[in-house]
C-alpha cells in the first residue's frame, strides 16, 4: 500500500520537478528569451486534443452495446471473475438464475 502511495506521490510531484529543472537550465542557455511560445503552446494545444481524442476512442471500444447488459466483477471460488458484457436474455429475465427453484423457501 505505501509503494501505491509514493507511486502516486511521485507521480503527482514529477511535472513540477521536471519543470523546474527546464527553468534552471533554460535561465542559463544565452538564447532563454528566444522561445518559440506560439509554436510550443500550438504543439501542446494540439497533444491534448489528441490525447482527448484517443481516451474518448479508448472508452468508446470498451463500453457495451444496444442489446448488452453488465455484469459487475465477481469472487467465483477465490478468483475474481472481471466485468463484462452479457447478451440480454429475450425471456425478460434480467437477473442471473441462481439454480433454486423460486417457490422454495430460502
Amino acid at each position: 500500500m505505501i509503494r501505491v502511495t509514493l507511486f502516486e506521490i511521485g507521480s503527482f510531484l514529477l511535472p513540477f520537478a521536471l519543470f523546474l529543472l527546464w527553468r534552471r537550465l533554460s535561465s542559463r542557455a544565452p538564447e532563454a528569451g528566444q522561445m518559440p511560445v506560439l509554436r510550443l503552446a500550438a504543439v501542446g494545444a494540439a497533444s491534448a486534443i489528441v490525447m482527448m481524442l484517443v481516451l474518448v476512442a479508448l472508452d468508446a471500444s470498451r463500453a457495451g452495446h444496444a442489446g448488452e447488459r453488465y455484469v459487475p466483477p465477481q469472487n467465483v471460488d477465490g478468483r475474481i471473475i472481471p466485468g463484462h458484457f452479457v447478451p440480454v436474455e429475450e425471456d425478460g429475465e434480467d437477473e442471473p438464475s441462481t439454480g433454486s427453484d423460486p417457490d422454495e423457501p430460502q
